[in-house]
């Protein structure tokens, strides 16, 4: 049995025994629900319960990793490598060197502004990978359909990265795509 299965039938015997749906990921953080105000938790608690949820689910070997605006957040469950890459717009510091106090302060706000929208992002990014695992869970859906676009294909490429062209071209041209032939030129 799959390790990621093995979970999936861990949670649900636990549902069924009387424990809380969702209690293998919702986690206190500070004492306070996770489902508060966005920007209430820093990047560092979003992502650290996201690390909790996947292994919680069963995932192993969950990596997150950054280059300029790029993260990027790896794992391994149900047999299959997944790894999902977004932009967000992050703060360098607000620590400004030299300029006008006019200058020094807006940029101060500018990191302040970037800074909130990375906490709003990668709080909004943990409740959608909460949502993700709860289906699977449930058995609404598998762990494999619910991040489908990022499975990791033979090649290193994922789903969405082989598929983006097939469908850019389809809707362009008006003409039903060859997923096949995409996959196999």
């Amino acid at each position: 049995m799959a390790k990621g299965q093995w979970s999936v039938n861990k949670a649900l015997k636990a549902y069924r025994d009387g424990a809380k749906a969702h209690s293998w990921m919702m986690t206190a953080i500070d004492s306070r629900s996770f489902y508060t105000r966005g920007d209430s938790f820093s990047v560092g608690a979003s992502r650290e319960h996201i690390e909790r949820a996947l292994v919680g689910f069963g995932a192993t070997e969950v990596r997150f990793s950054q280059r300029g605006d790029l993260n990027a957040l790896a794992f391994r469950a149900c047999g299959r490598q997944f790894r999902i890459v977004v932009s967000v717009l992050q703060s360098q510091g607000s620590a400004a060197t030299g300029g006008e106090p006019e200058q020094v302060q807006g940029h101060e706000v500018t990191a302040k502004a970037l800074e909130l929208n990375a906490r709003r992002f990668w709080h909004a990014f943990a409740l959608a990978t909460d949502a993700k695992l709860a289906a699977a869970t449930a058995g609404v859906a598998t762990l494999e359909s619910e991040f489908l676009a990022h499975v990791v294909l033979p090649g290193n490429r994922t789903v969405i990265d082989e598929l983006e062209p097939v469908i850019a071209s389809a809707y362009r041209s008006g003409r039903r795509p060859s997923i096949r032939a995409a996959l196999h030129p």
